[in-house]
């Protein structure tokens, strides 16, 4: 009787859970600055991303799910109860072996500015680390307002932005990126120009 005692635990062992996946922790900075935030997972359909839920004392800013984007956005508390919704995370769909540049016309038509029919996909720098292998791309003029912009820049006049809200301004910090697990997607990020409660290096595509 004991070999298929031995048999019967030997299987109950197998069908026992698999261990959870550990969260990821967040920035040094990001958890100095919200101090009493509550670190959880946000999900949309399609996408997850670890950020914080913060309370009163921080506005009661916190990233909600838009799967309208899709994408994620700021929820925060305004003046006499009203509710600021800022998107912050938006992703584009496109052909695996296509490159970046192929969703230009999506984004143009998302980012209308006074220029931007001549504005392109130009490399950038990471906002969140320096040296990065990352591969990044910021909303940019060329040519003639290219010229203008970087005049402006350099004298402080006429800061509105040549390509629309999903483009270079004078503050902030507001790129594109393939996402490294899923080619056939590329990721529009806003990262202000202070630190964000949301960590981009949690993205990820949830699998079906």
């Amino acid at each position: 009787m004991r070999i298929p005692v031995i048999l019967v635990l030997a299987a109950l062992a197998g069908c026992s859970a698999a261990p959870k996946t550990e969260a990821p922790k967040p920035s040094q900075a990001a958890a100095e600055t919200f101090t009493g935030c509550e670190w959880q997972e946000v999900k949309g359909k399609t996408l997850s991303i670890w950020s914080y839920a913060c309370g009163p004392s921080f506005g009661g800013i916190r990233l909600v799910a838009d799967d309208s984007l899709p994408g994620f956005s700021l929820k925060m508390d305004g003046e006499s109860g009203s509710t600021v919704i800022q998107p912050v995370i938006r992703t584009f769909t496109k052909a695996a072996d296509a490159p970046i540049e192929s969703i230009l016309p999506q984004i143009q038509t998302l980012s209308p500015g006074k220029d931007t029919a001549t504005c392109a996909l130009v490399l950038a720098q990471d906002p969140t680390a320096d040296p990065s292998s990352r591969k990044l791309y910021e909303l940019a003029p060329t040519g003639d307002a290219k010229a203008r912009w970087d005049k402006n820049v350099g004298t402080g006049e006429d800061p509105t932005p040549p390509c629309g809200d999903l483009g270079v301004a004078f503050a902030g910090n507001q790129v594109f990126e393939v996402m490294p697990d899923d080619p056939t997607r590329v990721v529009y990020i806003n990262y202000g120009s202070e630190i964000q409660i949301f960590d981009t290096s949690t993205l990820k595509v949830l699998k079906r």
